[in-house]
């Protein structure tokens, strides 16, 4: 009991710096809504609580964390309800949604009966829900390769084929010839997988087999692969019929869907603008917050109508998780080209949705926007962000005099989350509402200063 208090008091003398009111200044990590967290403050809790050791990762996310709960602390505290909080950026998805299945249910005919016996027919052809113990011998063709090179491993995976056609050991090759240093070190296996969780080339000729079968050489992005299905577990029909059946009324509806919008691309002149793969690189990778009005006006997909512009695919860009300019960078021309008409079509079929009009009503609007506020709330509630009088939280800090309930509750958030006591609960868009609706500021050349005044305390 005396260590946790000695813990508590050294806690609580954190709480009375983590917050306070201040003008930018070179000694603050980050602000937010006038509130500061000095260099001091963040190394104190760092020090104190990582169980880890601190680098610059550490100290940013900190300081990330920092500025997304004290601007959500900040607007519970002024309005728990949150209507003041603009949450437009979070319902669009779902009002665009609502909006494409009214289209779809009224313009877009398509028959969802499934009968018996084709649900029968496609369980026997796609076996859903089933799993394959297989192993593999895969002969890598660089990216670089040329038709020499690459008709020369076709030659050797061919004649290993023949090996295994002759009763050559399946095990045997793999660690001999198979460059997959994971499976090719345990005689080809390739463990248990389900459907879709190998390239697709794979796993159309794996499940494709009967157990003790092999294939090949199989083409894929990788190179040529020799296959052979060990093991396959099947479900019954009566375990996964009515999931199944869904799937197929989905397909159904996509299906439509895409004719109907074939449809509408062809007769709307629907075209990529010059330019608009190097433009969408560039917001992706960059990801900047905010364009002028021009830039966010300049078109990546243009017909009739209307356009998909550079402003559209920043806030797509800004809403994706992370990974998402990394995908952009390495995706091909093709690719990106391929991606960007998509854009342009769900954008069109959006607009032709209004013009039919399917738009939200008022009433809906402000339904799914009361939603989204109650979700905001509930996240900030297992953050620990709530107002002050709906929750408790006995093994926190208690705040000490003169500290607002704010600052205390943002400082034991960052404690539990820091301690490895609770994981990290994301906030998705919702940071981006905060963020664009409250003023803050992280400062980069201070994260050097704060892991220095770390290691002086640890």
């Amino acid at each position: 009991m005396e260590t946790n208090n000695v813990m508590h008091s050294a806690l609580s003398r954190f709480l009375l710096l983590t917050l306070t009111l201040a003008g930018c200044n070179p000694g603050s990590l980050a602000e937010a809504d006038g509130s500061v967290l000095r260099v001091e403050d963040a190394a104190v809790l760092i020090a104190n609580n990582s169980r880890v050791l601190p680098d610059s990762q550490i100290v940013r996310v900190v300081a990330e964390l920092w500025v997304d709960y004290t601007l959500l602390a900040s607007r519970l505290m002024e309005d728990s309800t949150l209507q003041s909080l603009d949450v437009g950026l979070v319902t669009e998805a779902p009002l665009d949604e609502l909006m494409i299945t009214r289209l779809r249910d009224e313009v877009v005919g398509v028959d969802t009966i499934v009968g018996e016996e084709e649900l029968m027919a496609r369980f026997a052809a796609d076996m859903p829900g089933a799993r394959a113990t297989a192993s593999q011998i895969l002969l890598l063709v660089p990216r670089s390769a040329t038709t020499l090179q690459r008709d020369s491993v076709r030659a050797l995976a061919t004649g290993l084929r023949s090996q295994l056609e002759g009763g050559a050991d399946f095990a045997g090759l793999a660690s001999r010839y198979s460059d997959d240093p994971g499976s090719g070190g345990r005689g080809g296996s390739m463990g248990t997988f389900g459907r879709g969780e190998m390239l697709g080339a794979v796993d159309s000729a794996v499940f494709s087999l009967r157990p003790g079968e092999t294939a090949g050489p199989v083409e894929s992005s990788l190179g040529y692969h020799l296959l052979r299905l060990d093991a396959l577990e099947v479900p019954e029909l009566s375990e996964v019929g009515a999931e199944f059946r869904r799937q197929i009324q989905l397909e159904r509806l996509a299906r439509a869907e895409a004719e109907y919008v074939t449809e509408l691309d062809s007769t709307s002149g629907l075209t990529l603008a010059d330019g608009a793969v190097e433009l969408a690189r560039a917001l992706a990778t960059t990801a900047p917050s905010r364009l002028s009005q021009g830039a966010a006006g300049r078109p990546l997909v243009t017909w009739d109508a209307g356009s998909y512009s550079a402003g559209d695919f920043l806030s797509l860009v800004r809403l994706s998780g992370e990974g998402f300019g990394e995908g952009v960078a390495s995706a091909s021309d093709q690719e990106m080209e391929a991606v960007l008409r998509r854009l342009g079509q769900e954008e069109l079929l959006l607009e032709h949705a209004r013009a039919l009009g399917f738009a939200p009503t008022a009433a809906e609007i402000d339904s799914v926007s009361a939603e989204a506020r109650a979700a905001i709330r509930e996240r900030a509630a297992l953050i620990g962000l709530a107002p002050q009088g709906t929750q408790t939280d006995s093994a926190s800090v208690p705040p000490q005099a003169g500290q607002a309930p704010a600052a205390h509750q943002v400082e034991a958030a960052l404690v539990r989350v820091v301690s490895g006591e609770s994981e990290i609960i994301p906030l998705g868009g919702v940071t981006l509402l905060l963020r664009d609706q409250g003023s803050w500021r992280i400062n980069a050349s201070a994260v050097t200063a704060t892991l220095e005044r770390i290691d002086q305390l640890r």
